[in-house]
């Protein structure tokens, strides 16, 4: 998931550098291309597809405690994902209907917030599955 925080920095870094490259609507459809890019990331976690490794997927110090730990803290974590994008997404059609002046403020804050709240949901899981596993 800090992969995913990564490019929604970068993005936005690169948006504040050249604001005239991001009109409402470009960035709308950036919006909605990071919604589907992120619903495509979640699938293989939920569908535990991922095995484990250093690069992809929920990786707390919880999830390497065991196969089993990785497999159920991604499947959650790989949920989560998937319904943080769904803000995003929804914020991209507003941007592209409405086209408010500051969709950038508002698109952004959701861009940020909406992941963040995923990765913290699923930090609280992951404790939460390591503490019933290790009692």
């Amino acid at each position: 998931m800090i992969s995913e925080l990564t490019i929604v920095t970068a993005l936005i870094f690169l948006c504040l550098r050249f604001p005239k490259l991001m009109n409402p609507e470009t960035y709308a459809f950036v919006n909605i291309g990071i919604a589907i890019l992120i619903s495509g990331l979640s699938i293989p976690l939920i569908l535990r597809k991922v095995p484990m490794n250093h690069f992809y997927g929920v990786r707390f110090p919880q999830s390497f405690k065991s196969e089993e730990a990785w497999f159920e803290i991604n499947e959650y974590g790989g949920k989560a994902l998937l319904v943080s994008a769904l803000p995003i997404f929804l914020s991209g059609v507003y941007g592209l209907i409405q086209k408010p002046e500051n969709f950038f403020s508002i698109g952004t804050a959701i861009l940020v917030i909406s992941p963040m709240t995923s990765c913290l949901i699923s930090y609280s899981r992951a404790r939460q599955i390591d503490h019933e596993n290790n009692g």
